[in-house]
């Protein structure tokens, strides 16, 4: 038998006082009547509440996820954010520099087609000046040409009189050789009377013996110039007045043109004799056989080969070679042309030539510091007269 039990019997109200059930609405009875059924009842529902309660753990760790997710991208895409501006500022500043690179493209082009211009311009010009150059080098080779055409021809012409002079020469030098023959067969007396009271008289205007002379006014008028402007001209430009020109041509060139063979130029000693460093002096004793041993040492290799000898022995002046056993009685004399240079050694007949114009530039000294002042201009013209004399009798070598 089925006992009873109703809600309100001190029995259920003291369970519902002492027991309930997690979800605090239902009421757990001990009925074993109930249990079961309340059992099968709530099984369902305690299933699906702790169904529920994982999904909503499930729910909150997968938004706290999310939430942490969400922070986790918020700065890369703050980030990315960020680098799509400034990617956005730097192609608009690309594209404003794409627009001034436009700009300058532009002026590069018109600034190369100027150039071009330019080019096709000077490369007409430069063929225009290759024409002009062309035709000029043709005249100028043209030109050319003919002026040595008329050089050659001058050249002839000179050597046809070089021969006609050579022949004239030679008939003087055959004069001359007479001269001497007959000069050496006179008595010693006679050439000394005749020559040597000739030149002691000029050189001696105060003498009482007078030579009948007639006066050249024309050649007193030019010594008389050349004596007013040598004062006045430096000794460098003396050679440079009208009247030294004259005397160079015909007195003192000819005077030191040491034969065919010379080895000194005669500019370089009239030069040297100009500014006074040319001296002239009798050679000391043992002077050549020191003189020839440095020329055995320094001879030119072009004398070597060209002679075939280990030094030049003779004349320093003429190039007039000398035999060893006559050097001691020819080579009597020596010179040099500045105070830096060795002495060399010369003949009787190259000595009078330099002394002769030695001589002669000596006067021309003396005549621009005034030393003949208190002397006429006769006098002083027959001076010069005598001074050139002089050389040209040096350079027959006449002895003075």
């Amino acid at each position: 038998m089925t006992t009873q039990t109703t809600c309100e019997s001190p029995l259920v109200i003291q369970l519902a006082d002492q027991t309930k059930c997690q979800c605090k609405d239902f009421v757990i009875t001990d009925c074993t009547d109930c249990q079961p059924l309340l059992s099968s009842a709530f099984q369902p529902t305690q299933t699906q509440l702790l169904l529920l309660k994982n999904q909503k753990e499930s729910l909150v760790k997968k938004g706290q996820s999310l939430a942490d997710l969400i922070h986790s991208l918020e700065q890369p895409i703050r980030e990315k954010s960020e680098a799509r501006e400034r990617t956005i500022e730097g192609i608009e500043s690309l594209e404003r520099d794409l627009k001034v690179l436009r700009a300058k493209c532009e002026d590069e082009a018109i600034q190369v087609e100027l150039i071009q211009k330019s080019k096709e311009t000077v490369k007409k010009e430069l063929e225009e000046l290759n024409t002009r150059l062309f035709e000029e080098v043709d005249k100028m080779v043209r030109s050319e040409r003919e002026e040595q055409a008329r050089i050659r021809q001058e050249n002839e012409d000179l050597e046809q009189a070089l021969k006609e002079a050579s022949g004239r020469l030679e008939d003087v030098v055959g004069q001359l050789e007479a001269l001497k023959d007959q000069m050496k067969k006179r008595p010693p007396t006679a050439y000394d009377c005749h020559f040597r009271a000739q030149l002691e008289m000029m050189a001696r205007p105060g003498s009482g013996y007078r030579l009948e002379t007639v006066k050249d006014e024309a050649a007193l008028m030019d010594l008389s110039d050349f004596i007013q402007l040598a004062g006045q001209t430096p000794l460098r430009k003396l050679h440079s007045l009208r009247y030294m020109k004259y005397c160079i041509r015909e007195d003192i060139e000819p005077c030191l043109r040491f034969g065919p063979n010379p080895r000194l130029a005669t500019k370089k000693i009239m030069d040297s004799i100009l500014v006074k460093t040319c001296f002239v002096e009798e050679c000391p004793e043992g002077f050549r056989e020191k003189r020839q041993s440095r020329e055995d040492v320094t001879a030119t290799l072009w004398e070597r080969f060209k002679n075939n000898h280990s030094s030049f022995s003779g004349c320093q002046a003429c190039g007039r070679r000398v035999k060893e056993e006559e050097k001691e009685n020819v080579l009597r004399y020596r010179f040099r042309i500045s105070y830096f240079d060795e002495w060399a050694c010369v003949d009787r007949y190259c000595r009078d030539r330099l002394v002769a114009v030695i001589e002669f530039y000596s006067f021309i000294r003396h005549l621009r510091t005034g030393f003949y002042k208190h002397q006429s201009i006769h006098e002083l013209y027959q001076q010069t007269s005598r001074l050139r004399l002089q050389m040209l009798l040096a350079r027959y070598s006449i002895k003075i």
